[in-house]
């Protein structure tokens, strides 16, 4: 028996499901004859000028920490045409120095184009990572080598050094948050922030792990103890768990919550256990020790996952893995990084050299994956590249030109993964009215607001929900609605990225979703109180009391364009509404066989559909509150969470199944294969406002961006045959 991650039944997982990748590499690894290469991902292309002659992407190079009135790119680079294996990289010519002594120490900002290094000389150091040009002074404070540095999810700073202290940093002001951080008796050797709560992890030399609270500045409780030596690394899964790495050759795991220990220690290392750092996914650990080895573990069932990685011939220092976690990549005494592929557990080329004449310290990815930074004892940072690193010319009349045309005419195209720096699944996305952003919000509590032309995030997150952020909205004004498990809504000015005023409450439960209306009057939210709220936006009050009738929890609202209120629940009803008298009109639509997770209008309002954990699409007539046709089926066996209608009809539906479906409403067929590409279950889908691009997201935590213009052409194409135009129809009927 299967259950899904709501704890409802379902069936279990196919053959190529995500759960089983650990089982599918060892089976690969076993089977393998020799080393094999993923193929490359097909490369996109953005839109020709309309004039000139050569397409020309260049690079862009903001200054660090500047205010993002204009976005930054570094989550995600812009589109490149390069190309190039997913996994070759290349040494950047000159290495970053400043360091006097050996650098320890490299951590990417999740949040800004910046690099911090920590090294022997007791200061710790920050790059800009476009320009590679320090920012600003050293960071001083420390009376000892730096050994440790690690950013939190929001762009918080934590080191630590021989001087047994641990500081919090602003790297924006650069200047320290409080005094240091102190309790531990021997030098600190690992910092790692929780992706999921308030929490920094420090290990050292004293054999013991602590918990700091990064909003108070105090320890959680007592330390960690177990190991018998000192403790050299600390790592948190994206989900937090908490593994430590010791001296005495042990992996332990912890739960961070309880503060006790899971199982028994992970044996197998043969000396000092030096680092450990988990996949993105959280299934895989890998350790690296004295041993010359490297071992990855199954966290779930907690064996080695097959035969250590071998090939470095001195100790192994570090290790990271890249952002899609395909590949990973270790560091060692023998003055090498090496990079191995993780599903076949194969090296990936040759060791990358460069630092000469001492160990290479410390290894991490950027946040897009494309750029690796080292640290050595020579005193030196160097930076690995991804691809091709300048400004990329690619004349229109050539042959690869041509090539990336035909396919974008011919087919969905998925531009270049978003990775969005969230830690937990995103619940929902949605792009504002006039187009330039793209906001995603979690059940990690913030809300994101991202360039969806560059794919580049623009500012901080905003924070403030104490729990999963259900559903966002923006008005035709510009103003962003978001609601969260923590009962509230709140209203954001999105250009300055700041609250308005105080959240609204009410509700007494979860709100799980928020719809403005087209005239700007009204903010719907619907709760798990099994009410709906109406509030003016403009004075942010309530309107009257809430609408009731759902007999469970209201899963979502929309307004259509004359303003007619629709809702869906648990209770397998939808419910129109007439928000000026906040009265209901007819009775419950009824069909549905399971909750309804989503309703939205067509852009004329003479539609809307729905879609629930039956796995089905439903369509109705608003005018006659009857069903149109039978339901949309493809979906294979899993609830259907989202569904959005393009500004000129076109539908797109996305499910558990972890596919999304494109379809013409007026004669309820699909339009060629489901879009695949994300690796867990599909939980929203939003059009932006001219219909090029289709933004989705879910559980794997990334935003994948589709053209859909061939969609558009198969639309037009079937409106040309003389397909009965559904809107006349019951324009007619009214």
């Amino acid at each position: 028996m299967s259950w899904d991650e709501y704890g409802h039944e379902c069936p279990p997982p196919g053959h190529r499901a995500p759960e089983l990748s650990p089982w599918r590499a060892r089976w690969r690894s076993a089977t393998a004859l020799r080393p094999t290469r993923r193929t490359t991902p097909a490369a996109t292309v953005s839109s020709p000028p309309e004039q000139d002659t050569t397409a020309v992407l260049p690079s862009q190079s903001p200054a660090a920490f500047e205010p993002a009135s204009e976005p930054t790119e570094y989550a995600s680079a812009q589109p490149s045409t390069a190309i190039t294996s997913s996994n070759t990289y290349s040494p950047v010519n000159s290495p970053l120095t400043g360091h006097t002594g050996e650098v320890w120490a490299v951590a990417f900002s999740p949040t800004h184009p910046v690099l911090a290094t920590a090294g022997d000389d007791g200061t710790v150091r920050l790059w800009d990572t476009f320009t590679r040009a320090p920012i600003g002074g050293p960071l001083t404070g420390h009376t000892g080598p730096v050994r440790s540095v690690a950013f939190s999810h929001n762009g918080l700073l934590a080191t630590a050094g021989r001087d047994e202290t641990v500081r919090l940093w602003n790297p924006a002001t650069r200047t320290p948050i409080g005094g240091p951080l102190t309790g531990h008796t021997g030098e600190v050797w690992a910092v790692a922030f929780s992706p999921t709560h308030p929490v920094l992890a420090t290990a050292g030399d004293d054999g013991t792990v602590r918990l700091w609270d990064t909003f108070t500045r105090t320890s959680i409780g007592e330390p960690l103890t177990g190991h018998t030596d000192a403790v050299h690394s600390a790592a948190f899964s994206h989900n937090g768990l908490l593994a430590t790495a010791g001296h005495d050759g042990t992996v332990r795991l912890w739960d961070p919550a309880t503060r006790t220990p899971i199982g028994q220690p992970l044996t197998g290392h043969t000396g000092p256990v030096l680092s450990a750092a988990f996949s993105p996914d959280g299934r895989t650990l890998a350790t690296t020790s004295g041993d010359r080895t490297v071992r990855l573990w199954d966290t779930f069932t907690r064996p080695p996952n097959g035969e250590p990685l071998t090939g470095h011939t001195g100790p192994v220092l570090s290790a990271a893995f890249s952002p899609d976690g395909r590949t990973l990549a270790t560091t060692s005494g023998d003055r090498t990084v090496r990079l191995w592929d993780t599903f076949t557990r194969a090296p990936i080329g040759e060791p990358l050299t460069g630092h000469t004449g001492a160990a290479v310290y410390s290894v991490a990815f950027s946040p897009d994956g494309r750029t690796l930074a080292t640290a050595s004892g020579g005193r030196t940072v160097r930076l690995y590249t991804r691809g091709e690193t300048g400004p990329l010319q690619l004349p229109m009349n050539s042959l690869a030109f041509k090539a990336l045309v035909h396919a974008v005419q011919r087919q969905q195209v998925m531009l270049p993964v978003l990775h969005t720096g969230h830690t937990d699944s995103i619940l929902t996305l949605a792009f504002s009215h006039d187009g330039p952003l793209l906001a995603t919000a979690g059940r990690d509590g913030t809300v994101r607001l991202w360039d969806p032309a560059t794919r580049t995030p623009i500012g901080q997150p905003l924070t403030g929900h104490t729990g999963p952020v259900h559903s966002a909205a923006f008005s035709h004004n510009g103003l962003l609605a978001t609601a969260g498990r923590d009962g509230t809504v709140r209203l954001w000015d999105p250009a300055t990225r700041t609250l308005i005023g105080q959240p609204l409450t009410g509700h007494t439960g979860a709100v799980l979703s928020v719809a403005f209306s087209h005239d700007g009057l009204f903010l719907a939210t619907a709760s798990g109180d099994g009410t709906v709220r109406l509030w003016d936006p403009a004075t942010r009050t309530l309107i009257g009391p809430p609408l009731t009738g759902h007999t469970g929890p209201v899963h979502s609202a929309a307004f259509s364009h004359n303003g007619l209120l629709a809702t869906a629940g648990h209770d397998r009803t939808v419910r129109l509404w007439d928000p000026a008298t906040r009265t209901p009109i007819g009775e419950p639509l009824t069909g549905h066989t399971d909750a309804i997770w989503a309703v939205t209008f067509s852009p004329d309002g003479h539609t809307f559909a729905t879609t629930g954990r039956d796995g089905t699409v439903r369509l109705w007539d608003p005018a006659t509150c009857t069903p149109i046709g039978e339901p949309l089926t493809g979906h294979t066996g899993a609830a259907v969470y989202s569904v959005a209608f393009s500004h000129n009809g076109l539908l797109a539906t996305a499910g558990h199944d972890r596919t999304v479906r494109l379809w013409v409403p007026a004669t309820r067929t699909p339009i060629g294969e489901p879009l695949t590409g994300h690796t867990d279950a599909v939980l929203s889908a939003a059009y932006s406002p001219d219909g090029s691009l289709l933004a989705t997201t879910g559980i794997d935590r990334t935003v994948r961006l589709w053209v859909t213009l061939p969609a558009r052409r198969e639309l037009l194409r079937q409106s040309r045959n003389d397909v009965p135009d559904r809107g006349t129809h019951l324009r007619q009927g009214r």
